[in-house]
């Protein structure tokens, strides 16, 4: 099949043309677990208005007890704590 290919491009006759080398592509962040994500959206939510967490939590659909449910999953697995560390500082 590479043959055909060959002697058709050989045989046709055009020029070849001038291919730009492309730039390999930005590594891609793995997708962050479902409960650390949920975590941090409840918890940048309560850092923004710390005297209404209660009243923050509620727009988001959430309370305390799932925020408390949440960090008590998330700091018995060593891996979903530091997902959630690097999440929260960026």
């Amino acid at each position: 099949m590479s043959l055909l290919l060959v002697l058709f491009l050989a045989c046709s006759g055009s020029e070849p043309v001038a291919v730009a080398p492309v730039a390999p592509a930005a590594p891609v962040a793995p997708a962050l677990p479902a409960s650390v994500a949920r975590a941090v959206e409840l918890g940048r939510a309560v850092k923004a208005d710390p005297a209404n967490a209660e009243a923050a939590l509620a727009g988001k659909g959430s309370s305390l007890a799932e925020l408390d449910a949440l960090m008590f999953e998330i700091a018995a697995d060593p891996a979903l704590s530091e997902a959630y560390a690097s999440e929260l500082a960026r």
